[in-house]
């Protein structure tokens, strides 16, 4: 069960399914409105679950790791006591290994990889606590 201050990583390639997995995981947090799709072009969606706050993030569209800061979205990892779930954040290396630092504050971090399988209506999900 995830509880606030917990951060989900989702990884893979485009199509994978890494929005899919994350509606259904905002669901399961209890909130009550559906989920809206990827946050790409909105870069993060924020939703009120049964008792705690969940976060959408998709890194996919930011251009750099100070664009993470502009954008107030490393404020989502370092001071919201909500569920943070991010797509796309190994593509900022600096910013991805910043968050696996141990912290006395942090809840914990699963690593979701995704990939595809020979069956296209099938696919592989690693899930990794670090």
């Amino acid at each position: 069960m995830l509880a606030a201050r917990d951060r989900v990583l989702l990884e893979g390639p485009l199509g994978a399914g890494k929005s899919t997995f994350a509606r259904a995981l905002i669901q399961s947090c209890g909130v009550s409105q559906p989920a809206e799709g990827s946050p790409t072009f909105a870069i993060a969606h924020e939703y009120m679950g049964r008792s705690v706050e969940v976060i959408h993030v998709d890194f996919y569209r930011l251009r750099s790791e100070a664009e993470i800061t502009e954008t107030g979205i490393d404020e989502y990892f370092w001071s919201r006591d909500a569920i943070v779930i991010a797509e796309w954040a190994s593509l900022f290396p600096g910013f991805e290994k910043a968050l696996l630092k141990p912290r006395d504050t942090s809840g914990k971090i699963l690593k979701v990889d995704m990939g595809f399988e020979s069956d296209p209506t099938l696919r592989s999900v690693r899930i990794t606590q670090l």
